[in-house]
C-alpha cells in the first residue's frame, strides 16, 4: 500500500468517524554515511474533522500569505489535529483506526 492511497481515507476512534486522512507528516533523520541526506520516516498523520482533501500546508500556523488564501483555509482547517504514528492502531484503503484515547496534537507540531 502506498501512503498515497490513503490519503483521503475516513480515520475512525473506538469504530466512529473522527474525520478525514488530509496529509502525512514525514521527518528526515541526520543522513548515515554513505548518503546524501537521510531516509525519511512517517511521523504522523494529519486529521480534518470536515475535508477530505489537502490543505497546500495552510494547516501550519506560520502559513499567513497571501492574506485571503491564508484566511480562507485557516477557516477551512479548523479543528485540524496531528497524530502520531505510534497512535495508529489499524490501516487499510477502508479508513485508518486511532488508538482510543490517543493524544491530539496542534498541526503545526511538525
Amino acid at each position: 500500500m502506498f501512503l498515497g492511497d490513503l490519503l483521503g481515507a475516513q480515520v475512525l476512534e473506538n469504530g466512529r468517524r473522527v474525520g478525514y486522512l488530509n496529509d502525512v507528516r514525514l521527518f528526515v533523520p541526520d543522513r548515515t554515511e554513505g548518503q546524501q541526506v537521510g531516509t525519511p520516516v512517517v511521523y504522523g498523520i494529519v486529521v480534518c474533522p470536515r475535508q477530505a482533501s489537502s490543505f497546500l500546508g495552510y494547516e501550519r500556523t506560520e502559513m499567513n500569505e497571501p492574506r485571503l488564501l491564508a484566511a480562507f483555509f485557516a477557516w477551512r482547517t479548523r479543528g485540524s489535529f496531528l497524530v502520531l504514528w505510534d497512535d495508529l492502531q489499524l490501516w487499510n484503503p477502508g479508513g485508518v483506526e486511532i488508538r482510543p484515547g490517543s493524544k491530539r496534537w496542534s498541526t503545526a507540531l511538525a
